[in-house]
């Protein structure tokens, strides 16, 4: 008669080896890292697409406005929860990071779209910290305060307020250029790291590697050309 196996056998048979424990930490690693690459790809596509409908929006939006006015919405100067088309004040700005003028607030209070329309809304997610108000910022309900820093990270327009020269103090006049080449509005516009080390925020759409360097991917963002089209603008390269 064959010998029954003894109870420490059994077992051993049913454990498994320190090997194959190794093996199944590994797969479900590789696994986790699989699924979490998918899902941070779905967020920047998820994204990119409520970004492109965002400047959609504001496109009708402006020339509705310019409809009804005879003229585009002159620019916010500062970062505020109203509009604030009449004053500018050097880093308190709405749009990048504070250092230039924003998609007029008029537009919100008027109706003519959403205030959520007015925000990057990938800019929005990664940079929801609190952030302290410059002292320069006085005139604003922000002054002293310590506000989500995407305030001051609208979508920057090409104007100005009227204290830096209204329509003619973006890049363009845009009341009177025309051409199909001329931005309207773009997601962040500028390296502010150059102004403020601190406050530096990277360029929000993932363009693809560098081809000549593998170990560097191409940022930038998305503009809206005053003809209504949306454009990629490749402009920051960082390292991994």
């Amino acid at each position: 008669m064959k010998k029954p196996a003894s109870h420490s056998a059994l077992v051993n048979r049913c454990g498994f080896t320190l090997i194959e424990l190794l093996i199944a930490v590994v797969v479900l690693g590789i696994l986790s890292a699989i699924v979490g690459a998918n899902y941070l790809s779905a967020m920047e596509r998820a994204d990119a697409a409520a970004c492109q409908q965002n400047l959609r929006t504001l496109h009708n939006a402006l020339l509705s406005y310019r409809l009804d006015y005879n003229r585009f919405p002159p620019a916010d100067g500062l970062a505020d929860i109203k509009p604030q088309p009449g004053y500018t004040a050097y880093g308190c700005g709405p749009a990048a990071n504070g250092f230039w003028s924003g998609v007029s607030l008029l537009l919100a209070e008027g109706g003519y779209c959403p205030e959520a329309a007015l925000y990057c809304p990938m800019l929005r997610r990664e940079h929801n910290r609190p952030v302290a108000a410059y002292p320069s910022c006085n005139g604003s309900d922000l002054s002293g305060k310590e506000v989500p820093q995407w305030r001051f990270l609208r979508y920057a327009y090409n104007s100005a307020a009227a204290d830096a020269g209204g329509y003619a103090g973006g890049e363009y006049n845009i009341e009177t250029e025309w051409d199909a080449d001329v931005w309207l509005v773009r997601c962040l516009h500028l390296n502010v790291e150059q102004f403020n080390p601190d406050r530096a925020v990277a360029f929000p759409l993932r363009i693809g590697p560098d081809e000549t360097d593998p170990r560097r991917t191409w940022y930038g963002e998305f503009e809206l050309t005053i003809h209504g089209a949306i454009r990629t603008r490749v402009v920051q390269a960082r390292g991994h």
